[in-house]
């Protein structure tokens, strides 16, 4: 099955901040650079959602 590709918008939704923050989150290592295609950039779901684990592990970790 492959991951469904989502733009900046659907990851800036998803994750409930702007698209600028979805930009500077790629650029600094926190979300997953996107893939290119032509001129258009996208995000897999599941790096995405794989994202989300690392930055929820790394809550836990420094809660404990």
């Amino acid at each position: 099955m492959t991951d469904r590709l989502l733009t900046d918008r659907e990851v800036a939704e998803r994750l409930g901040v702007s698209k600028a923050t979805i930009w500077r989150h790629a650029a600094s290592g926190i979300l997953p650079k996107p893939i290119k295609l032509g001129c258009s950039s996208r995000w897999t779901e599941g790096e995405i959602a794989e994202a989300i684990d690392r930055l929820k592990a790394c809550r836990d970790r420094e809660a404990a």
